[in-house]
């Protein structure tokens, strides 16, 4: 019960009944009126007290932790202590009475609050008036709370700072432990010649190595994918302890496990492996990849595919470096390696340059831009000097310093021009009659300058020019057909003794002819009107016994042919013209024509036109 509650009072309905209380003879004695009333008088004076002492203290009280006042409370109750006094108070509170009956008895005390507090507590009445009195009404200032409420909020602080200091403890304990676990065992992540030996002891690893050894074999891997194995029986292999296994673990912080946690260790050991070094040197010479006959290697080149010079890949070939395979074999096998691969790792001799080399990477640049350079010659038959002809004409040397070969280009342009140059070959032809023969010789025709065309040809392929062009001449023609001298020309024929004047094809004049005697022959050939005289004195060749010349002839109409003194002119002292004349009375050369054809003639023909002669 709480201090501040209000004791029972009497009421003048409840007044308890007096109880007779037997005596020693067995008779029942009445309890004297006046104790009633002084408990009431102390009750009434205890609880002012209490209600004084509220208003002074600031602490909790417990009931629990009331220590009893004598002069308020003379009464207390204990199932020990409590001896009952006939005389005052029959009935008392016991153990097994700790439950309160509201209905009879509010207000009793429990053996665990045997010191009872008289302001909270009112003595109990005997009589049967008293078991019905109803409980004391509490004043609504006593059923406040109590002002010392806020401390209620101190166990929580006490219960955070004891589950922090737990936590503490357990977390140091498990990083303490797991320290412990990690001065035996690998830290995480560790890797020991590429094997994972994390969280695992000295003794895990050397008990796998142990075994590798048992079972070892080393591949080795040849150029095109061929295989061969040593094997740790052919060398009378066996596995020694090493120290490094349990260095590793020394050299590792234990403590430093939440860190290493995100890192990785790899560690490379070599062994104290024992073998028969010169069985397995003896193996090693037996080898295919190394008995085989050895193909040498061969660097990568630019070649010419037809449209553009590109990277031919090197080859590698099969010759091996014996010495050094040996040594990495004796390594491997020390280190328990598990293969080999020769290829990859370099053991064949290694051309000079890969198809990544930077230096032919340029070296193509350059020989492309040379074929870049496309010259059109516009001949019968379009003559093109294009990549295809200039990638012939290119080198280059150990340092890749590409050379055009001018040598090869005047070569070329010297058999251009044999192809081409037409004076004085042979050409086909059909006459106005349609006789089909041919004409060689003559002074017409194709001269190409092949002097002055070669540099203006190499000059224009190192700058890779795409041009069309002529080639440089000396000489020109009507065209570059096989019958070079067109369509427009003059043609004699010395057989029929007879010329014909052909414009584009047509025949527009013709007349009979005489042309010189068997002594001095009219020569067959293509030639062209070198000149043009009307008139003009013809002079024959000096005559040496008298210094003369041979005849002095005038003409009203001259056409050069050649420079040595054949053409076309009138001749009236002809009896006739055609036929076999000629063999009678023939010419000195000249081709000799009746006065008015002669004339005729002369107004049409320009000078350059092309005559062709022939039988």
């Amino acid at each position: 019960m709480n201090p501040t509650d209000t004791p029972l009072t009497d009421h003048p309905q409840n007044t308890p009944q007096e109880t007779p209380v037997p005596n020693s003879q067995g008779k029942p004695q009445e309890r004297p009126q006046n104790h009633l009333e002084s408990r009431s008088q102390a009750d009434s004076d205890a609880s002012q007290e209490i209600q004084q002492n509220l208003s002074d203290e600031s602490s909790l009280h417990s009931s629990a932790d009331s220590a009893p006042n004598p002069s308020t409370e003379p009464l207390q109750s204990s199932s020990t202590d409590s001896v009952p006094n006939p005389s005052t108070e029959p009935l008392q509170s016991s153990s097994t009475d700790s439950a309160p009956n509201p209905s009879t008895e509010p207000l009793q005390s429990s053996s665990a609050d045997s010191p009872l507090n008289p302001s909270t507590e009112p003595p109990k009445s005997n009589s049967a008036q008293d078991s019905q009195q109803p409980p004391a009404q509490v004043s609504s200032q006593e059923a406040a709370p109590s002002a010392a409420e806020p401390a209620k909020t101190l166990p929580y602080k006490k219960t955070a700072a004891w589950t922090a200091a737990v936590l503490a403890a357990v977390l140091l304990l498990t990083y303490l432990g797991v320290s412990i676990y990690f001065r035996s065992h690998y830290l995480f992540n560790t890797t020991i010649n590429g094997q994972d030996f994390s969280k695992q002891t000295v003794e895990d690893a050397r008990a796998f190595f142990a075994g590798q050894a048992d079972a070892y074999a080393l591949k080795i891997t040849e150029s095109g994918g061929k295989t061969e194995d040593i094997t740790g029986s052919e060398i009378d292999m066996s596995w020694n302890d090493s120290q490094a296994l349990d260095q590793i673990l020394k050299d590792q912080n234990a403590f430093a496990w939440p860190m290493e946690y995100f890192k990785e260790t790899s560690k490379e050991i070599t062994f104290d492996i024992s073998y028969d070094k010169a069985a397995l040197e003896k193996k090693v010479s037996s080898l295919k990849a190394v008995t085989a006959e050895p193909i040498q290697p061969q660097s990568a080149y630019p070649e010419f595919d037809g449209n553009s010079y590109v990277i031919k890949p090197e080859v590698y070939g099969t010759d091996l470096d014996s010495k050094k395979l040996l040594k990495q074999i004796h390594e491997s096998v020390a280190r328990l390696d598990e293969e080999i691969d020769l290829q990859k790792e370099g053991f064949y001799k290694a051309p000079e340059y890969t198809a990544e080399s930077p230096k032919l990477k340029e070296l193509c640049q350059t020989l492309n831009q040379y074929c870049k350079a496309s010259i059109t010659y516009e001949m019968d038959i379009p003559i093109v000097v294009d990549k295809t002809l200039i990638s012939t004409w290119l080198s280059y040397d150990a340092d890749f310093h590409v050379t055009l070969d001018e040598a090869a280009i005047r070569n070329w342009m010297t058999e251009f021009g044999r192809r081409y140059d037409t004076v004085g070959t042979t050409r086909p032809l059909t006459t106005p009659t349609g006789k089909a023969t041919e004409v060689s010789g003559g002074t017409y025709g194709w001269i190409i300058n092949e002097e002055e065309e070669f540099p203006a040809l190499v000059s224009s392929i190192r700058d890779g020019e795409v041009v069309p062009t002529a080639p440089a001449c000396d000489q020109t023609a009507a065209s570059h057909a096989p019958q070079d001298w067109g369509g427009t020309f003059v043609e004699v024929d010395l057989t029929a003794q007879h010329m014909w004047y052909l414009e584009n094809g047509t025949v527009v004049f013709e007349s009979d002819v005489v042309t010189g005697k068997n002594s001095t022959p009219t020569p067959p050939g293509v030639y062209n009107i070198l000149e043009k005289l009307s008139p003009t004195v013809l002079v024959g060749n000096i005559v040496p016994e008298t210094n003369e010349p041979e005849y002095r002839t005038p003409v009203d109409f001259w056409m050069r042919v050649t420079w040595s003194g054949i053409g076309f002119h009138d001749a009236t002292w002809q009896p006739a013209f055609g036929g076999d004349v000629y063999l009678w009375n023939g010419s000195h050369g000249c081709i000799n024509m009746p006065y008015y054809n002669a004339q005729e003639l002369y107004s049409i023909l320009q000078l350059g036109t092309p005559v062709v002669v022939h039988y």
